[in-house]
């Protein structure tokens, strides 16, 4: 059996589709959006200051915001909140619906919550898990080893914070989310990470094994979407701009989902 298994794997994308489920059936379309997180709350490695998503002319980019990403039409909509919070975020989201709950700040509830009312979704489909990232533990090993390592790492890091308090003050949310989704950038982002496992010698991995960690989280995210899409589903993936990189190679590489990039449905 496993011999023929084998066999099969290896003969070819019309056998792997039948093993992986693709085959005639449609693909899930799923539109991934990498956003910084409105309500701030300082949890990420680069700290930035972020405008006030609740002032009245932000609330206006939002509402214009929402309008492109509805041109999708998302079936489904997934969001960076814990799998054990699916309770309370049933909960809050509900009372929206029922006009009982003033949304706070959070992406979630600025686009999602309002996205999924508008297409009278029942509920929305947190897939985050909890990670170790243990920067902490690289940066001292690296003061310790490799001090160019933490001079480029600092330099890199006050940049980017000073970068994005920049466009906090001069750009508007759907001209920050274009740049969050530009290829590019993203490609340019995740070079950092795979900076980090480059730090250790010999039989020390504290780098890889930081970067290690960093990516199971993101496959066991992946796994929650995978699971959530169904044929001729439109899922749209609202998630910290971080994950991009990874994610978004993961949904190319499953024969059953097509990545739909953000890009056409920002802007006017």
């Amino acid at each position: 059996a496993a011999i023929a298994l084998l066999a099969c794997l290896l003969g070819g994308a019309p056998a792997l589709a039948q093993v992986t489920g693709g085959g005639s059936a449609p693909r899930a379309q799923v539109l991934f959006l990498g956003t910084y997180h409105f309500d701030n709350p300082g949890l990420d490695v680069v700290k930035t200051e972020v405008a006030d998503v609740l002032a009245p002319a932000k609330q206006a980019e939002i509402q214009g915001i929402v309008r492109a990403l509805a041109r999708f039409k998302p079936t489904r909509i997934a969001v960076e909140a814990r799998t054990n919070q699916a309770a309370r975020l049933d909960s809050l989201y509900a009372a929206f619906r029922a006009g009982r709950h003033t949304l706070g700040k959070s992406e979630v509830q600025q686009l999602a919550f309002r996205l999924a009312a508008q297409f009278g979704h029942e509920r929305l489909y947190p897939i985050d898990h909890a990670g170790e990232f243990p920067f902490g533990e690289v940066m001292q090993y690296a003061q310790q080893h490799d001090t160019a390592f933490v001079q480029r790492a600092q330099r890199f890091i006050a940049d980017i914070a000073s970068e994005q308090t920049t466009w906090q003050r001069e750009k508007t949310i759907d001209e920050i989310l274009r740049l969050e989704n530009d290829p590019q950038r993203i490609a340019w982002g995740q070079g950092f990470y795979m900076g980090l496992a480059r730090v250790g010698a010999g039989d020390t991995y504290v780098g890889a094994d930081l970067v290690a960690k960093w990516y199971a989280r993101n496959i066991r995210i992946f796994s929650d979407l995978q699971r959530l899409a169904q044929p001729g589903d439109r899922i749209l993936v609202i998630f910290g701009a971080g994950h991009a990189a990874i994610l978004r190679e993961l949904i190319k590489s499953d024969p059953n989902l097509e990545l739909i990039e953000a890009a056409g449905f920002l802007g006017s």
